[in-house]
């Protein structure tokens, strides 16, 4: 009996030690499935907050608005908006591209409704102490560095085009280049003996003399599309310029001692340097006849040794006359004593900051990112032939083709920058919409020449100089601005003329 009741309660304790074990077993068991769903719960919180994370950063993203009329680029530009986002998650770029046409009216009912984009170029016709009167634009300085300001090539960014005293408004799309450098036809000058590039006008006239009596018929020394007065225009302002003679370049305005410029000796000897290339037989029979695309065409069949155009040939003729053997060479001038310089153009306008943007860091970023050399943008368009950078050493960098290598070099060598009336005063704007042209022109008087129509051009000269004085007076008194802000008499127009308000 004691013997049963001993196992009895050895039973008793086996089932109770099992029942804790049990109990142990089920307090574990319950302490992973709490551990489960406490692990489960903070995953969740945390993947809340990852998703709070991302919908905060997406919030955080800005679209900067870019309008403009750019086509020209439109294919480097999509490519470095892409290249800017991936390097600017922050940022969406919205870009709209207009006609130069569309553009005005769209951008200022645009700004009107206060509505404007974040960065958009200066119109035609509008003067940037307008947009800044009318709150356009806001200064970019905070924005940009120092560094990258300093990047711009000298001239690019200019008093009253781009910049008002110490305030960087807007910055410049590309370089304004010269449009009257002179291309030669290396084959042809071979063929008539000519191993040296003319460089006075007596031996232009000599090497275009030569050229016509080698080619017989076939091709002649000089051509030009004497059709276009703009072109002949051109021609006779760059003649002049190269020769110390100081004109404004076209469509411009400046006196010398109180009078317009037309019929100085350097002025006379240009129009006569047409005369003589003609009486010698050295200039193209079809000039008179003919534009400048048809010119250009003809001297690219071989028709010409020379001629006088822009930067604009050498894309066609990569184009169209691959094989063309050709060369860029400055224009002639009188003599060494009286060598000079071409005008460069005046640098223009272009994409600024508007004033009442609520992103101008983010624009500031886009601008700086568009100039770089990082983003390629500059880079490409200059290897594509869009055109010549403002940036500091691209052109030198990444001008693939030699063609435009050479006519960038020699447009930079042979061009300085002159005064100018709008620089100085903004109610130049205003003076150029009231002028009116006076004819017949420059460009007039040496078509008369190259018809034939004009033998002694000093006549035609007074009279164009004094009926443009007697006009720039008329339309400077209607618009306010005093005649004498039209005389510069301390330009040395063999130097830079740099402009001190």
């Amino acid at each position: 009996m004691g013997k049963f009741r001993k196992i009895t309660q050895q039973i008793i304790a086996f089932v109770l030690v099992c029942g804790l074990l049990v109990a142990c077993g089920n307090t574990t068991n319950e302490t992973k499935a709490d551990k489960s769903a406490a692990d489960k719960t903070t995953t969740s919180q945390q993947g809340s907050a990852e998703k709070k994370d991302t919908g905060e950063k997406a919030a955080e993203q800005i679209t900067l608005r870019v309008v403009d009329w750019s086509d020209g680029s439109l294919k480097r530009r999509e490519e470095f908006h892409k290249k800017f986002e991936e390097m600017n998650p922050d940022i969406k770029i919205e870009y709209t591209q207009l006609t130069i046409d569309q553009f005005k009216n769209t951008i200022i009912t645009m700004i009107k409704s206060g509505d404007g984009p974040d960065l958009f170029p200066i119109p035609g016709g509008i003067t940037l102490s307008t947009a800044i009167k009318e709150d356009w634009y806001q200064p970019m300085n905070n924005y940009v560095t120092k560094e990258f300001l300093g990047t711009f090539k000298e001239g690019a960014l200019a008093e009253g085009i781009t910049v008002v005293g110490d305030d960087v408004y807007t910055l410049p799309e590309a370089e304004a280049v010269v449009n009257t450098l002179f291309y030669y036809n290396k084959d042809i000058l071979e063929k008539s003996g000519i191993k040296e590039l003319p460089k006075t006008y007596d031996e232009f006239v000599e090497a275009c003399k030569k050229i016509s009596e080698t080619g017989k018929g076939q091709f002649y020394g000089l051509i030009e599309g004497g059709k276009q007065v703009n072109r002949m225009e051109g021609l006779v302002r760059t003649l002049t310029a190269m020769s110390g003679g100081k004109i404004p370049a076209t469509a411009k305005a400046f006196t010398v001692e109180g009078k317009a410029p037309f019929n100085s000796q350097e002025v006379v000897d240009a129009m006569n340097l047409l005369k003589n290339i003609k009486e010698v037989g050295g200039l193209h029979p079809d000039t008179i006849n003919i534009n400048a695309p048809e010119a250009r065409e003809m001297f690219s069949q071989g028709q010409a040794g020379f001629i006088c155009q822009g930067m604009w040939c050498i894309t066609t003729w990569r184009d169209t006359y691959p094989d063309l053997n050709y060369g860029v060479m400055a224009p002639p001038y009188k003599d060494e004593a009286s060598k000079a310089a071409i005008q460069r153009l005046e640098q223009g306008p272009w994409l600024g900051i508007y004033k009442q943007s609520k992103y101008p860091e983010q624009a500031g970023r886009y601008l700086m990112a568009l100039f770089s050399e990082e983003y390629g943008y500059q880079s490409s368009c200059v290897a594509d032939g869009t055109y010549l950078s403002v940036v500091k050493e691209i052109n030198e960098k990444n001008i693939s083709n030699q063609h435009m290598k050479e006519y960038a070099e020699t447009a930079e060598k042979n061009s300085l920058v002159v005064p100018s009336l709008t620089v100085r005063n903004p109610k130049g704007y205003d003076f150029y919409a009231e002028v009116k042209d006076i004819q017949p022109s420059l460009g007039a008087i040496a078509q008369g020449i190259i018809a034939g129509g004009i033998q002694d051009v000093k006549p035609a000269l007074d009279k164009l100089t004094e009926d443009s004085t007697k006009e720039w007076k008329r339309a400077a008194e209607a618009v306010g601005l005093d005649f004498a802000e039209f005389d510069f008499p301390n330009w040395d127009n063999k130097k830079t003329f740099t402009h001190v308000r």
